[in-house]
């Protein structure tokens, strides 16, 4: 089981409760997994402010924006006080964010009508982005 978790680490940083996940779903004893992830702990091999400074900065150059990230850390277990912590270490401007994000996918805003306008901010939306940030990046106008 030891080394079914160093492999895991080696490849790429995880969450404490993603290691203990994937060990549960293994079938490993969660006493003995708790035992060993204090270990790897203990050691800095598993480290949850790593992997959260980690994740922000791979989903910051994936242009996805600061309500996506948090909630997927949420889902990973991570206190809102390292999410805070990581994302306010991070020099990026939201709105410059979501306007590079929509310009790779549609390019320079133009003339669009209502349902593609409407296309564009729910791409925005998804990838996390708040309404402000959205008008922002695509202050398009449409046409009937």
């Amino acid at each position: 089981m030891r080394d079914t978790i160093l492999r895991m680490l080696a490849r790429r940083e995880h969450s404490e409760a993603e290691v203990r996940q994937k060990m549960q779903m293994r079938g490993f004893d969660m006493t003995i997994v708790q035992t060993e992830l204090a270990d790897f702990q203990q050691r800095n091999w598993q480290n949850d402010i790593r992997f959260t400074e980690q994740f922000v900065r791979q989903r910051i150059a994936r242009g996805q924006g600061e309500v996506r990230i948090r909630y997927e850390l949420r889902m990973q277990q991570i206190s809102d006080e390292l999410i805070n912590a990581a994302i306010g270490e991070q020099d990026v401007d939201w709105f410059e964010l979501a306007k590079q994000t929509h310009d790779r996918r549609f390019g320079e805003p133009g003339s669009l009508t209502l349902k593609q306008k409407q296309q564009h901010q729910r791409l925005l939306q998804s990838k996390g982005f708040t309404t402000d940030q959205i008008q922002f990046a695509c202050p398009c106008k449409y046409h009937r």
